[in-house]
């Protein structure tokens, strides 16, 4: 990722003309906190520096509005939420594809909450379109069966801390990646238009294979089949099993830094190494060294060998 330093370090000089270069920063981090937790990441090994409090932003659900309440609590058959984050708007799609979405969710007997930034003429009657919803909030709500989204990490953690199954179109950036964890943990089922592949708590359909066959399948899929919801509760109960909330436990770390005034004692070796030993490089060298000279002691010593014998017998000819 270094090859992105020079536009970051540009970012930060424009707000920050006084700011150290990147790579000094970089050089001098006494810690890290990663938004990441094993129930929906891949275990990695990790440095003393390192601290994951995955789902740090999720907190107690807050009371809803009274118009959305009532919604979610008259939704006799369930609720599908679907919002694509605040980056890629819902109301960003072209048209073509906007219809297939509205074609596929009119088949649904569930109640649809779209987080749509524009109005929509001749909705089916079970969606309701809205510029904006308190979506970890909802999310809480008993009577939401599926969540469709882009794929964000924070959607991501909030859906499992929930315990929501997901369907998932990512569109750029993480999206995929953070589809593909869930999918590696077990989380989510794949789509590849027109096969299915299992894989755990939610679907993943691509941008471009999004269509009104794509969609409705997914939908079809993960509202049926109870394994999405048993799966997503599952990894909900271990995100949520640990021994220090995580913000407490981020709290906890910052604080701790400063006590021991940038606790250098958790700071790595590696990073005082020059850029050939950091890749190896003299080590590398050595070994082709004594490999080189092992090669050439043996030749020698074939080649002694070989001429000797050839001494002898013309000796005893």
């Amino acid at each position: 990722m270094t090859y992105t330093y020079p536009k970051q370090n540009a970012i930060i000089k424009k707000y920050f003309p006084d700011a150290p270069h990147i790579n000094d920063i970089i050089y001098n981090t006494s810690l890290i906190l990663f938004n990441s937790d094993n129930s929906f990441n891949q275990p990695i090994p990790t440095t003393p520096n390192s601290v994951e409090i995955g789902g740090f932003h999720v907190r107690p659900p807050k009371k809803l509005p009274e118009e959305l309440q009532k919604i979610l609590d008259n939704a006799k058959h369930g609720v599908v939420y679907f919002s694509l984050g605040s980056v890629m708007k819902s109301s960003l799609i072209p048209v073509e594809k906007r219809q297939e979405i509205i074609r596929a969710l009119s088949k649904l007997k569930e109640t649809v909450l779209w987080k749509f930034e524009e109005g929509l003429s001749n909705l089916p009657p079970n969606v309701i379109i809205k510029s904006w919803f308190p979506q970890s909030d909802l999310l809480a709500h008993p009577n939401v069966k599926v969540f469709i989204t882009h794929g964000g990490l924070l959607s991501t953690i909030e859906s499992l801390h929930r315990g929501v199954p997901i369907i998932g179109i990512p569109i750029f950036g993480d999206q995929k990646m953070n589809m593909a964890n869930a999918i590696n943990q077990g989380h989510g089922l794949m789509i590849t238009y027109p096969e299915l592949s299992e894989l755990g708590h939610g679907l993943m359909i691509t941008y471009p294979e999004l269509s009104e066959k794509t969609l409705s399948d997914a939908l079809k899929e993960v509202l049926r089949n109870p394994k999405y919801t048993n799966n997503v509760k599952y990894s909900s109960a271990v995100l949520k099993d640990q021994l220090v909330d995580p913000i407490d436990k981020a709290e906890y770390w910052i604080e701790y830094v400063v006590r021991h005034k940038g606790a250098k004692h958790l700071r790595l070796a590696s990073l005082d190494l020059t850029w050939y030993q950091h890749i190896s490089l003299d080590v590398i060298l050595f070994l082709t060294a004594v490999t080189v000279i092992l090669l050439y002691v043996f030749y020698r010593i074939t080649k002694w060998l070989i001429g000797r014998r050839q001494f002898k017998k013309q000796k005893v000819n």
